[in-house]
């Protein structure tokens, strides 16, 4: 008598994939090896200490949490604790002590991460969530720690140095450029502080302080909208975070992901053509006359845009609404960057964005095939 037929029973979507958790955080990994070699070449061998303490903190404390979950350890290695490490460690500055991205890679994976109960149930972007708080947390030395590209090169005497120059001295030059240890993104807002100085002395009846005042702001926009600070800082030959210097770079690593189908480009082209396009409604002096191309390539827009923007987990999974992350994303950096208190927003938008994403795919979840609306 023939045996009757067995059949396999599985919940939806029936998708078969050669895709996993591993092979993604280590093509993320990957991906972000071309920026880390600019950190190394731009801020000397201590950039590389402290990818590799950040990263190897990330990991440490992920095994800890899991271990006193009496949860699988194996978890702790399959990359995604790596790739939360680097990423913190590319939004530091190069001039932080070696004891800060422990500090931030521990908070970010026990609070940021475990406490939710792990990949895939964090509600926020755990290394943005360790950033904010060493910002919170040691403001002077997440904003103080500036170095200017190569410079560590001429300090041989203590090539771990924190010599950093400072943003007043750049806003007193003639001429800005992108070789200072002050971040571009400092200096412009400086030029806002000489236009609002400059608004106050004219209200005072100060044309000449005024009129001063205002030709500084616009000689020094004029020497950050050039052609030359456009180079700087695409090869990565200015003051900034880790991660953030070398647009090329990173945008080989995204390159990368995209032909390793792991980067979706709804995310990244929506948020970067968000803030390009408020970068010139209101990016600059007036309306209107911002300079989009600097705006982006200034900061960490390409970094987040490439690398943070499009986590898998807490960003929408509808089409529909990863536009709309990306526009939210975008628009919210702007406005930091014009009238918050920081030079950067990008990090801050991408975490409140975050805490948006259960809404949006609630309200661009798209209909069920067959599916009929209950009124009663």
């Amino acid at each position: 008598m023939a045996k009757p037929a067995r059949f396999e029973l599985g919940m939806s979507p029936h998708v078969v994939s050669n895709q996993t958790t591993r092979k993604i955080m280590f093509d993320v990994v990957i991906a972000l090896l071309p920026a880390l070699a600019a950190a190394t070449w731009f801020f000397g061998p201590k950039a590389l200490f402290i990818v590799l303490i950040s990263a190897a903190t990330a990991v440490l404390a992920e095994y800890l949490c899991l271990k006193f979950m009496k949860r699988p350890v194996s978890f702790a290695l399959d990359g995604s604790a790596i790739v939360t490490g680097m990423l913190l460690a590319y939004n530091l500055p190069s001039g932080v002590p070696l004891w800060l991205p422990v500090v931030g890679a521990a908070f970010a994976i026990v609070v940021g991460k475990q406490a939710f109960g792990g990949l895939g149930h964090n509600i926020v972007n755990p290394a943005l969530l360790g950033r904010a708080f060493l910002v919170a947390s040691f403001p002077v030395l997440m904003t103080a720690g500036w170095m200017a590209p190569e410079q560590w090169r001429y300090e041989h005497d203590n090539p771990f140095g924190t010599h950093a120059i400072a943003v007043e001295e750049m806003a007193a030059l003639p001429e800005a450029d992108a070789y200072s240890g002050a971040t571009p993104l400092n200096v412009l807002k400086q030029t806002f502080d000489l236009d609002a100085s400059a608004e106050s002395a004219r209200s005072q009846g100060d044309v000449a302080e005024a009129g001063i005042l205002g030709e500084r702001a616009s000689s020094i926009r004029a020497a950050l909208y050039s052609v030359s600070t456009y180079r700087n800082l695409l090869i990565g030959r200015r003051g900034g975070c880790l991660g953030e210097t070398s647009v090329i770079l990173l945008l080989v690593g995204g390159i990368y992901l995209v032909m390793r189908r792991v980067l979706e480009l709804r995310l990244p082209l929506s948020y970067l053509g968000t803030v390009a396009l408020f970068a010139w409604i209101f990016g600059g002096s007036g309306w209107f006359n911002g300079d989009p191309v600097f705006h982006v390539l200034s900061g960490g827009v390409v970094l987040g845009g490439i690398f943070m923007v499009s986590d898998m987990v807490t960003t929408p999974v509808t089409p529909r609404g990863r536009i709309i992350f990306g526009l939210g994303a975008g628009l919210i950096t702007m406005v930091i960057r014009r009238w918050g208190g920081y030079p950067e927003g990008c990090s801050y938008s991408i975490l409140l964005m975050n805490l948006t994403t259960p809404l949006i795919d609630r309200y661009t979840r798209p209909k069920v095939f067959g599916e009929v609306k209950n009124d009663g």
